[in-house]
Formats: structure tokens, sequence, C-alpha cells
């Protein structure tokens, strides 16, 4: 498929070439095993989400190029009977998963980024229009040529269309990298950026590998770079998955607590500041879930989180989900803004919410904090003892107005 014309003439091809078969192949099938090994982890999730099902189809999409891929190295330039014939059909499975499976990662990406179904659906369909096209014109390419041929020898040659292919399938990888930083750059929490910026990184390995195998022609490392960037994205999701609560994204209470521990034990007292716990509970959230539903909870929970992301912008602030419906924001020693400004954030926005959110329950919190004090907290444990002491009296005296 990707050699030079002539190289395997004759009955058997040098020995040279087919270990560059074999090599070629063997990185097929690592690319393959590795995908196994993210797919057997993912079965057990597989009806869980929509996202969940798009990223296992973009997983069964590249299993199957990279097989493909692996048949085009093998029959290139062999000669058995029908040999054309089979090269021609494999080729033309190729050039169609060329730009089904970056349209595929940017279907992932719409669905993982956007908020507005309608509209996301409305991109989505404005990009498949391409994609059909493309597809279509694998049919007359068949008679014409313009895309691919195969000669009397059963040798593969690229002709003119295969750039325009080349240039629909990383137009789909930037624009899933540049929704990507997009939503990095406007988003309100550090770990919402780096998941982002991750997604970013999709296209950078595949696009590496094509740029080589543009130039070099023979080359062929693309699609296990591809294979490579999905892992990547799937070890993503699977540390996501241990450290945040999955309800609201934000962090766990484990999380919580090994981000505590390691601020105590590496401050330094020389610099001085303070290390500083808020704890946030929602006012009345029983009787919220008695009286509208579990279901509702939960949305108010997201945007009760939100709210927070949105107070903690553009600072190292630590947030995480407690429990329930408590919340924590851990405010390291030396930040730029103190632990009275984040909590006036959080009240603003709350009333900003409320004001905007008219036909819903106004949201309200209760929030108390508490400083480390190396007299009283020989702990986290204390520290966060103090800071939900100190959040109860502010409850406490709601409840008594």
């Amino acid at each position: 498929m990707r050699f030079v014309p002539g190289c395997k003439l004759g009955p058997y091809p040098p020995v040279g070439y087919i270990m560059q078969d074999a090599l070629y192949v063997e990185i097929s099938a690592i690319g393959i095993i590795l995908l196994s090994i993210v797919l057997m982890s993912q079965r057990q999730f597989t009806a869980a989400s929509a996202a969940q099902r798009r990223f296992n189809n973009l997983i069964y999409a590249m299993m199957t190029m990279l097989v493909v891929d692996a048949a085009c190295w093998l029959i290139d330039g062999t000669q058995f009977r029908n040999a054309r014939q089979f090269n021609i059909a494999i080729e033309t499975i190729y050039y169609a998963l060329h730009v089904m499976l970056p349209y595929l990662w940017a279907i992932y990406v719409e669905g993982a980024l956007s908020t507005d179904l309608r509209a996301a659906r409305r991109r989505i369909f404005i990009a498949s229009i391409p994609l059909v096209l493309f597809l279509g014109a694998l049919i007359p390419n068949l008679k014409y040529g313009f895309v691919f041929t195969i000669d009397a020898q059963n040798f593969y040659h690229r002709t003119f269309g295969f750039y325009i292919y080349a240039f629909l399938s990383y137009a789909y990888l930037i624009y899933g990298s540049i929704r990507s930083l997009i939503k990095a750059k406007t988003a309100a929490w550090v770990d919402d950026r780096r998941r982002y910026y991750t997604m970013a990184f999709f296209a950078v390995l595949p696009s590496l590998g094509g740029f080589i195998q543009l130039f070099f022609y023979g080359v062929s490392l693309n699609w296990i770079l591809a294979s490579v960037s999905i892992l990547l994205v799937y070890l993503d999701s699977q540390n996501r998955q241990i450290s945040t609560d999955p309800l609201t994204g934000l962090n766990n209470r484990r999380e919580l607590s090994k981000f505590l521990i390691r601020e105590i034990i590496d401050r330094d007292p020389a610099k001085g500041g303070a290390l500083s716990l808020v704890m946030l509970d929602v006012d009345g959230f029983k009787q919220i879930n008695d009286t509208y539903g579990h279901f509702y909870g939960d949305g108010v929970l997201i945007n009760v989180s939100e709210i927070l992301k949105a107070s903690c912008k553009n600072t190292n602030a630590f947030l995480a989900r407690y429990g329930g419906d408590e919340f924590c924001i851990v405010i390291p020693p030396n930040l730029d803004v103190d632990t009275e400004e984040i909590i006036a954030r959080v009240h603003t926005n709350i009333e900003e919410w409320n004001a905007t959110h008219r036909d819903m329950k106004p949201i309200g919190l209760s929030i108390g904090f508490a400083e480390w004090d190396p007299q009283q907290d020989k702990s986290y444990e204390t520290l966060l003892s103090r800071a939900d002491a100190r959040m109860y009296e502010v409850k406490n005296a709601k409840r008594c107005t």
C-alpha cells in the first residue's frame, strides 16, 4: 500500500520488505491490544451515557482502521487471484475510515463540551455534510482514480484527491482542538481547563504522524499515534472518575483529604499566610428533595457547583463536594484573593443566579470557615470540624430569624 512501485515485483518479495510489512502489522497489533484493553474496561459502562457510547464507537472505528491498515500493508504488491480487486476494496474502506474517524472524534468533543444540545446537533449535522459527500466520492473513484489507483501489478498509488481527504480529516481534528481550547479559555475551574486541554492535545500526535507520512512516502504512523491519543483521553477520564464526584464534577472527599494533608505537611510558616477552609451547606435541601424530587435536587447541587466554580475562577482554590449537600473550598496561603472575597463572590453569584432563575426555587447557602491554627489543629480533621461548626452556627442563626 505504501511502497514505491516495483518494490515487491516477483513471486517472492524481498526479505527486507517482508520484515517491514511485519513491523507495521506488529505496530497495528499493539494498537489493537491497547484499545481492546480500554474497551474491555469500558464494557460495564457502555450504557451509562451517550458520551460513553460515542467514545466506544471511536474505539471500535480505530480498531477497524488498524486492521484495515495492516491488511493494506500485507496485500500491496502481492499476487494472488483477484488480488487487485481485493486491494481496491481494502483501500476504499481505508479512505472511508480516514474521514469517519476524525468525524467521530468531533462528535465526541461536541457531546463532551456542549451544554446547548440543540446547537450541538446543528453543528454535528453541518459537519456531516462534507463527510457524506466524500464517502460518496469514493464510488466514482473506482472508475476515475482521482483519490487513489491500483496498478496492474497491484501497487497502490495516491493521486491528487488524497490531499483533499487528508485536509478534511485534519479539519475535523483541528475543529475538535479549537472547540476544546475555547472551552478551556472560558472554563471557570482549573480542573475543567486541564480536561479540555487534554482533549485539545488529541489532535497533536496523529497530526504529527500524518505530517511525517505526507512527506515521507512509505511511512505510516498516524493511526497508531491516534490510538495513543485515545489512550491518553481514557486515562484522563479514569483519573477523573477516581478523584471527582460523579454528579458535580468537583473533587471528591478522598481528594479533599489528600489535598489538606499535603497542604498541611508542605506549608512553610516562614512565608506567612494561613490555610483557610470554607464549608458550605445548601439551605433546606431535604425539603427540596422531599417536595420536588431527587432529580430536581441533583440539579440544585450541579447549579451550586457551577456557582462555586465561577466564584473561584482564575484562582488556585480547591473545590470539593464533601458529601450530600455540603461543599468545601480550600484556600491555600498567599492566594491572590482572601477568604472573605471568595465568600463575597459566592453570595454575589448566588444572588445573580436566583435573579435570573425566578421560575426555580431560590438557592440559599450557609457558609462558615476556619483558618489553620497549629495550636488548635493537630490534623486536617480538626480544621474540618471547626469550619463545619461555624457553618452550622450560621445555619442555626437563619432558623432563628
